[in-house]
């Protein structure tokens, strides 16, 4: 007894210590790879937020607002893939270095190192629990409210000095030279095409001013007061325009209220996903159960498809293991669209995607213990 019981824990050390070792590879190289993914797809996506704050749609003081509230979104998908691509490249390594022939000779079966990459599968599916099912659909949330919070916003409130302002319309232009913290303009250009009471054809009305600001009455009403400027009023190609000289000239900024949009489904929070299950919202459940489910998956698909000889390198099979990884969110993703439409059934619904996965990694497995198998008989024959 007291033999079998040292036996047991030593065998339970050596688990643990082989566990913080990979733990250590595995989670080094994830953030690695992550940091490097996230940093290139947030970049791509601020410079389109960027060129939306160019072209008067976006104001520039909620840019990083949005970027910081759109990063669980991008770490949904991140954290999988970069799981996948640190146990692909930490185990390849092993494998190139005969690290892991020496761990197989000290008693490393491949049980045992599925229930270690299993054991980090669990850490990782914490995490990603929490960004899918939590922080994602809070941020894109507070994303909406902050788009519905510019879409009512006037030219005005996101004037830029030194640059052309086009309203959502498309019927006024405004342009200031100067603009100070305290909202006075200076250089002010104004264009604006407006419908005649007689003509069908639209009268232009442009106005030019030295300088300008915008107030606010006691009834809250807005309006932009410019001050030495010249109006013109008329039908372009026509004689018949009407010249104004100013010193001062008020005018009411018409804050129009912004169409409400319907709530995405990824900014609905998860209870209330499942407090109203509609097929819309179930197959939005199923995703974001599913990029939890996928993790322990891809983590023990990786462990055949790290497996490399020291000759070939450590990233000769990361091409087709990344296809497979890929192909597993895609389907995920159809098969997401299709249950949507109404041309899959809630029920497996998207459990079939995984349970294809499951054979593919069961047919890894014997096609590695095939070709272990011939690999060691072959070696036998040229021994004989």
């Amino acid at each position: 007894m007291n033999c079998t019981a040292t036996l047991l824990a030593i065998s339970v050390g050596f688990v643990l210590i082989l566990y913080k070792y990979f733990a250590k590879e595995v989670f080094f190289t994830m953030f690695a790879v992550a940091g490097v993914v996230l940093v290139i797809s947030m970049g791509w996506r601020f410079s389109g937020y960027l060129n939306q704050a160019a072209s008067g749609t976006l104001t520039r003081d909620i840019l990083f607002l949005i970027m910081g509230y759109r990063l669980p979104g991008f770490l949904e998908m991140i954290i999988p893939v970069s799981f996948f691509l640190a146990i692909m490249l930490s185990y390849g390594r092993l494998h190139v270095d005969s690290e892991m022939v020496v761990l197989e000779s000290c008693g490393m079966s491949p049980l045992k190192l599925i229930a270690i990459t299993l054991g980090l599968s669990a850490i990782v599916m914490l995490f990603a629990a929490v960004t899918s099912l939590w922080l994602k659909p809070h941020g894109e949330a507070e994303v909406e409210i902050l788009f519905a919070d510019q879409r009512n916003k006037t030219e005005f409130d996101m004037l830029a000095p030194g640059r052309f302002q086009t309203l959502r319309s498309g019927a006024r232009v405004t342009y200031a030279e100067r603009l100070d913290g305290k909202g006075e303009l200076a250089g002010v250009f104004i264009n604006e095409q407006v419908r005649g009471n007689v003509s069908s054809n639209r009268d232009t009305v442009t106005v030019q001013a030295d300088r300008g600001a915008t107030i606010v009455d006691a009834n809250g009403n807005r309006f932009l007061v410019l001050k030495e400027g010249t109006r013109y009023n008329g039908v372009p190609g026509t004689r018949d325009y009407q010249v104004i000289l100013y010193e001062e000239y008020g005018q009411l900024i018409e804050k129009q209220q912004a169409p409400r949009r319907e709530r995405r489904r990824t900014a609905i929070p998860t209870g209330d996903l499942i407090e109203a299950p509609t097929t819309k919202n179930l197959s939005e459940l199923q995703w974001r159960i599913s990029v939890v489910l996928m993790i322990p998956v891809i983590g023990v698909m990786a462990i055949p498809l790290s497996r490399v000889n020291p000759r070939q390198g450590r990233y000769t099979r990361l091409v087709p293991g990344m296809i497979l990884c890929f192909l597993y969110i895609v389907s995920l993703s159809a098969a997401r669209s299709a249950i949507e439409k109404g041309q899959f059934p809630l029920l497996p619904g998207l459990g079939w995607v995984h349970g294809i996965y499951l054979v593919i990694v069961f047919c890894l497995f014997r096609l590695e213990w095939f070709t272990g198998l011939f690999r060691v008989r072959k070696v036998k024959k040229v021994s004989i």
